[in-house]
């Protein structure tokens, strides 16, 4: 059983959507609900270091275009809360992740590029897992190429110098750790060898 920290966003967002002070459709409801049935659970527990090291990272980044081009990225309580059922969530006997997959639907002009350009950073650096690997893969490879843009300028917010990123066209490599983000096209799901994480 994990103490349930009510004086963060992500918590407040699902008790917020539970109560009705926020409208939300039914499967987000549901999801929140499980959130916080999850904390009664002996086999797994909620990592809030995990989850805030990942949410601070986030808001040191700095957006590039549009009306927000060099503001901070400052995270939405939805996308706090996002950010915490993904990655909050760990098995007792290992540490390991619980949630190992996640399909996000978000509306048009809602910053998703932005919002997914974040977390494949974030979990690159911030997870600290050797030989990472982020694949980003969209309708088209245009469009995969317009989030890597928006994952290098992010990058490049934090590390202008290029010390820790290494950036490439169509890729980028953090050496230390040994990881990459790379752009696929839409046919490569029939090719073997990725170990995405």
């Amino acid at each position: 059983m994990t103490f349930i920290d009510e004086s963060k966003p992500y918590i407040q967002y699902a008790q917020d959507v539970i109560s009705g002070k926020i409208t939300a459709p039914k499967y987000i409801i549901l999801a929140c609900y499980r959130m916080l049935d999850w904390f009664n659970r002996n086999d797994i527990y909620f990592d809030y270091k995990d989850v805030e090291r990942k949410i601070v990272f986030i808001s040191k980044l700095k957006h590039s275009t549009g009306k927000f081009a060099g503001q901070h990225f400052h995270l939405l309580p939805y996308q706090s809360w996002m950010i915490a059922n993904i990655f909050g969530w760990k098995w007792t006997k290992n540490d390991y992740r619980v949630i190992k997959k996640a399909l996000l639907f978000m509306s048009r002009k809602s910053g998703k590029t932005a919002f997914a350009a974040a977390v494949a950073l974030a979990h690159t650096l911030v997870d600290n897992e050797p030989s990472a690997e982020v694949e980003i893969v969209a309708n088209s490879r245009h469009q995969a190429g317009i989030a890597m843009e928006h994952i290098q300028n992010f990058a490049n917010s934090v590390d202008p110098r290029g010390k820790v990123f290494k950036r490439y066209r169509g890729y980028m490599r953090v050496p230390y750790s040994k990881s990459l983000i790379q752009v696929l096209s839409s046919d490569a799901t029939g090719n073997d060898g990725y170990n995405s994480s």
